[in-house]
């Protein structure tokens, strides 16, 4: 007989984690090309990061990550830092 909480977590799980080609994954690799961008005014990656209770819209910076195939957008550090100019 299966504890509550291990039939909750094996519901859950597997309806958010794909399988493609022999591996588990659940798409952040997906996500990480969708969401983060490149600026290149700064030259560095960043991402908006939604908190859980949809208060305020807040932003991670990435100084040594990878750009290539990244899109490219103006971070909002530096579209604040252009409208002060």
């Amino acid at each position: 007989m299966n504890h509550i909480i291990e039939n909750y977590l094996e519901r859950t799980t597997k309806e958010k984690v794909v399988t493609g080609n022999g591996r588990k994954t659940c798409g952040l690799d997906k996500k990480a090309d969708r969401d983060i961008k490149h600026c290149k005014q700064c030259k560095r990656c960043w991402e908006p990061v939604c908190k859980p209770d949809n208060s305020k819209t807040q932003f991670l910076w990435y100084n040594d990550f990878p750009a290539y195939g990244k899109e490219t957008e103006t971070c909002p550090t530096c579209q604040t830092k252009n409208k002060n100019n």
